[in-house]
């Protein structure tokens, strides 16, 4: 490592130690001067753009160091002084240039306002106030459709903070668009307008503001000197919004809860209190276990894994989870159990390894701060909970995580409990069968590959995001690109869905090829873990080698470069016939000659082709 990177390492460090603004602003300076080299994998660079209506360096130094902080190198264009439309409307400009993954556009209502509008608005008619809220949002419209059209990147608008102040007092709720109505409806109008461009998300900057404490989120000195609109602790929520929206897009959310019994999913110990005495019930004590259930559900609802990790009787905690009247989760909605009396940091790398994910997708939520101090010691990967004492509070602590963001929502998510009981029968059966092959050829397995279409490029992109395992390149791109690259001739995407006599895994493998006349080069190759060891990617892998072949293509290229997580996927290609070619960096290229050598469907997978 040069020494440039060990400043690096030793700035963010005393970042880490004090994140606070200006220790933030202040090693965003030393890291500019000291210039580090990104590095070889692709997989650890990051760009973003910010171009607004103010002056946007303090919000982008900030963002900077957050994502080095991430273990990235990031590259970060700050547009000029309310030079944003300009920046947009030319294609040449070093907006584009930079090749951001994410670009933001951080605009102020008021400077898109007429300056006289605040004077104005009292005798304004409400037929020129409804089209001053349409001229109001259709400016900042025009301009992220012209950004969506000139770049591939995820581009974020905030929406418009409304005012707690109206001129006319206590009345304005009487008028027929009142002050504060005005810019609800422009943010409105704003969100149903972008709804459609896949790339866009409007950053509910009003909702942030407001949790924050609208009073508070302005400098007014530093506002007036220069056009630097919040104050440093704002700012410091307003990047960590954002890098909400660069987390889910780099793979870096969350995916597993596990989570203790006693005193954390109800009150009182289970051994000691039975099933009669522990609290959890509609009226407190117990209500408020009640409801933190009620949004663990919720977020099992939308694909976050749940799991329990509890010292108990196995018989005393399993009967509150299948018996007990107030209780919202039950057994099947966990996908494993460790109820024993073992170390709680066994226990975990037990639950990992029985779920397939990685020790950093997990969340541990437990009360009792020595066996949460005993994880983050053993596993510092693991994200640790302070669970507060007062149970009250439990349910706004997970709300205010925001570690388990994703940009899209699919029916794979949505049934993701469904699969993980279907996950559970296949292990049971595992054990019963006399080998793998008897185990493979008794799931009925049945694998579809096609080229994708529009249904499932919301999966595809979504997987191309998170999966991280079994990844061979680690790629990332983004909706547009994936559009971009299934609609090209010299390009093709496949998705792989897969189901068994359990159950509908969904789609759950992409393979991004680029065609050339004599070769197609695997791009990118990637499965969810969930489905790993059962011989799918082989199926996949002869799919699109056939394909090669009856293209008229003499050989197969695929990629391995290697990150900290995808060692799984290390000797895969070497595992299915393909020659070494070419060292890359940290990686290597491998090909299959298609004139010696051809690939097999395992005969116990039924591939279905479209």
């Amino acid at each position: 490592m040069s020494g440039t990177n060990d400043q690096v390492d030793e700035i963010l460090k005393s970042v880490r130690e004090s994140p606070t603004y200006l220790s933030l602003w202040s090693a965003y300076k030393k890291i500019q001067r000291l210039s580090p080299k990104p590095p070889k994998s692709a997989s650890l660079r990051a760009s973003i753009a910010i171009i607004g209506s103010s002056t946007l360096e303090p919000l982008a130094a900030c963002l900077d160091v957050k994502i080095r902080l991430e273990g990235f190198h990031n590259h970060t264009f700050i547009g000029g002084f309310n030079t944003y439309r300009q920046e947009a409307m030319d294609k040449t400009s070093e907006l584009y240039n930079a090749k951001p993954d994410i670009i933001i556009l951080a605009v102020d209502a008021w400077t898109l306002l007429d300056q006289n509008f605040l004077s104005s608005y009292p005798r304004m008619s409400s037929k020129s106030r409804s089209a001053a809220i349409k001229e109001l949002a259709n400016s900042l419209i025009a301009i992220v459709e012209v950004l969506a059209k000139n770049s591939a990147a995820l581009i974020l608008v905030n929406n418009f903070i409304v005012p707690t102040f109206s001129p006319m007092g206590v009345a304005d709720n009487k008028q027929k668009i009142s002050f504060r109505q005005f810019f609800r409806r422009a943010n409105q109008l704003l969100e149903e307008k972008l709804e459609a461009i896949s790339n866009v998300f409007v950053m509910d900057l009003d909702s942030v503001a407001s949790d924050f404490g609208k009073s508070r989120t302005m400098n007014w000195n530093t506002y007036y000197r220069g056009s630097v609109p919040f104050g440093e602790e704002f700012t410091l929520v307003v990047a960590d919004e954002y890098m909400r929206y660069f987390r889910a897009l780099k793979g870096l959310t969350k995916k597993c809860i596990v989570l203790d019994l006693d005193n954390t999913l109800w009150g009182g110990i289970i051994g000691e209190d039975g099933i009669e005495g522990i609290k959890l019930g509609p009226a407190s004590p117990g209500i408020e276990y009640v409801e933190f259930q009620r949004l663990l559900l919720s977020f099992y609802n939308r694909g976050i894994i749940l799991a329990v990790n509890s010292k108990n009787n196995f018989d005393d905690a399993i009967k509150v989870l299948r018996e007990h009247p107030h209780q919202i989760l039950k057994e099947e909605h966990f996908a494993a159990l460790r109820i024993n009396w073992q170390n709680k940091a066994a226990n975990i790398a037990e639950l990992a390894k029985e779920i397939n994910i990685g020790l950093d997708s997990i969340v541990f939520i437990d009360d009792n701060p020595a066996e949460r101090e005993q994880i983050r010691l053993t596993y510092p990967e693991v994200m640790v909970v302070d669970l507060p004492k007062n149970p009250r509070l439990y349910r706004t602590t997970l709300e205010n995580l925001d570690v388990f963001d994703a940009l899209s929502f699919t029916k794979e998510d949505m049934a993701r409990g469904e699969m993980y009981v279907g996950k559970h029968k296949r292990n049971e059966l595992e054990q019963r069968s006399t080998s793998i092959e008897d185990f493979l050829r008794t799931l009925e397995i049945k694998v579809r590959v096609k080229l994708t279409g529009d249904f499932d490029t919301p999966r595809v992109v979504q997987l191309i995001g998170k999966t991280n395992q079994f990844n061979l390149t680690t790629r990332r791109y983004t909706d547009a690109e994936i559009k971009s690259l299934r609609d090209a001739e010299e390009s093709a995407i496949y998705s792989m869905a897969v189901q068994d006599k359990f159950g509908d895994e969904g789609v759950v493998g992409v393979a991004i090829i680029r065609k050339e006349d004599v070769s197609w080069t695997v791009d990118s190759f990637l499965m969810s873990c969930r489905v790993i060891g059962r011989s799918i990617e082989t199926a996949f892998l002869a799919k699109i080698a056939a394909d090669a072949k009856t293209a008229g293509t003499k050989r197969v290229i695929g990629e391995y470069i290697p990150t900290k997580k995808n060692a799984p996927a290390a000797d895969f290609y070497e595992h299915h016939g393909f020659a070494k070619q070419k060292e890359m960096g940290d990686g290597a290229s491998w090909m299959l000659d298609l004139a010696h050598g051809t690939l097999e469907v395992p005969d116990w997978i039924d591939l279905i082709e479209e």
